[in-house]
């Protein structure tokens, strides 16, 4: 069990262009000293094995490609999994929304302590066949490195709140 500690989890497909950007966030994580307590995890399409994943972690950070809105991003979004479950069918989360509200629904259903997850939305221009991410997704990499490493020192509420007054 890994209750004590932080789960950075990304999402994608690394060879649908800016759909990979939650792994190519998660690589870059890599490369960063993090402290013991944080536990980074490429989770590709993972799918149901979510589950055993999600389960296994108090606190959780899920980084996914969101849509852009006919390529008009604007920035960097944070949300909770109530948002996906509210807002489902509009369009403007995770690629990935439908997959991972499932998930947490099987959680429910099987009576399952769901973590407290907190799911950052790295804008896509372009989902297709392709390695590497667009000039518009990129940009956002380093960025959300910097909220990753801020997130994991618990200062989450702050970042949320600089992310509403940038329209997110």
């Amino acid at each position: 069990m890994n209750k004590d500690k932080l789960l950075v989890i990304g999402l994608g497909n690394l060879l649908m262009g800016d759909d990979g950007a939650g792994i190519h966030i998660v690589h870059e994580l890599q490369r960063r000293r993090l402290p013991d307590h944080v536990d980074l995890i490429d989770g590709g399409t993972a799918g149901v094995g979510l589950v055993d994943i999600l389960s296994s972690y108090r606190r959780v950070i899920v980084i996914d490609a969101i849509a852009d809105n006919g390529g008009d991003p604007s920035g960097i979004r944070l949300f909770s999994p109530d948002d996906l479950i509210l807002r489902e069918g509009e369009g403007d989360y995770s690629i990935h929304d439908v997959e991972l509200t499932s998930i947490l629904c099987l959680m429910k259903s099987l009576d399952m302590e769901i973590p407290d997850i907190t799911i950052m939305g790295i804008p896509a221009a372009m989902i297709a066949p392709g390695l590497g991410l667009s000039e518009g997704c990129g940009r956002f990499i380093p960025e959300a490195v910097e909220w990753i490493v801020e997130m994991r020192q618990g200062v989450t509420k702050d970042l949320q709140k600089k992310c509403r007054k940038r329209g997110g």
